[in-house]
C-alpha cells in the first residue's frame, strides 16, 4: 500500500492508503460525501459558500499525489 495525499487550499492535508492511485482517489471520493464535506467547509472554511460535491470529487481526482 502507499500513502496517497490531498491539500485543500485551507492547508488540510487529507492522506489516504491506496494499492494505486485510482485507489486512493475512489476512497477519497466516498469520504467526501455532503456531509463530510459540509463538516469540511464549517471548520476549515467558515463564511465561504457551499462548493459541489462534484466540483471536490473533480479536485481529487486532480491533485491527489503520493505522498
Amino acid at each position: 500500500m502507499t500513502t496517497y495525499q490531498m491539500d485543500c487550499s485551507c492547508g488540510d492535508t487529507m492522506k489516504i492508503e491506496g494499492a494505486t492511485r485510482d485507489e486512493a482517489v475512489s476512497k477519497l471520493k466516498a469520504m467526501m460525501n455532503d456531509s463530510m464535506l459540509s463538516t469540511h467547509m464549517k471548520e476549515k472554511h467558515p463564511g465561504e459558500p457551499m462548493i459541489p460535491v462534484a466540483q471536490v470529487h473533480a479536485m481529487i481526482e486532480q491533485n491527489v499525489r503520493a505522498a
